[in-house]
């Protein structure tokens, strides 16, 4: 490459560097001040259901819904952050929720659940999920255990906690 060339490449990354500071919308690394956390499960079959859940509850329309919670997904959700089962995940949600309440100055966790969710299966064992009401009460059990849990590390948070079926609906528990 001929000094020429570096010297209209070096023109062009400073022009794209300018258009991109420049960029309506535009947010740097970490800061903001957002209304929420959501955590929930892995399954795909409830990623769309989560964020439209989420649009309902801020109370805006889905197309404003971009960019106004922070996200954090593991197995289980709420459940892969207290249960016995998934102990060494534990500190990385609670690390997690520690740096999101830092940087994005959020009031809120909602913590969802789901039915027929495998690693409510692996943590409470089939029989304990295999009939609606039971699978309800093992969720509220590990729901309860999520809210003490956030309200012990962060009490001026608000937190929702439900359980999300198949068609998206949400059961609030607490």
């Amino acid at each position: 490459m001929g000094r020429r060339d570096f010297l209209n490449w070096g023109a062009a990354g400073a022009m794209a560097t300018g258009l991109a500071l420049a960029a309506p919308g535009a947010s740097w690394a970490g800061g903001g001040n957002y209304e929420s956390t959501l955590f929930n499960c892995i399954d795909p079959r409830f990623t769309t259901l989560s964020w439209q859940y989420m649009g309902l509850l801020q109370g805006v329309s889905r197309d404003k819904l971009e960019d106004n919670y922070s996200h954090f997904v593991m197995a289980g959700g709420p459940i892969g952050a207290v249960h016995p089962k998934f102990e060494a995940w534990h500190k990385t949600y609670w690390d997690n929720l520690d740096v999101t309440v830092s940087l994005h100055k959020i009031k809120r966790v909602v913590g969802i659940t789901h039915r027929d969710c495998g690693a409510a299966k692996l943590a409470f064992g089939e029989a304990a999920v295999s009939k609606r009401e039971s699978e309800t009460e093992a969720h509220a059990e590990a729901l309860a255990a999520f809210r003490e849990g956030v309200k012990k590390r962060h009490p001026k948070l608000s937190v929702i906690t439900g359980v999300m079926d198949l068609n998206g609906k949400v059961d609030l528990i607490g």
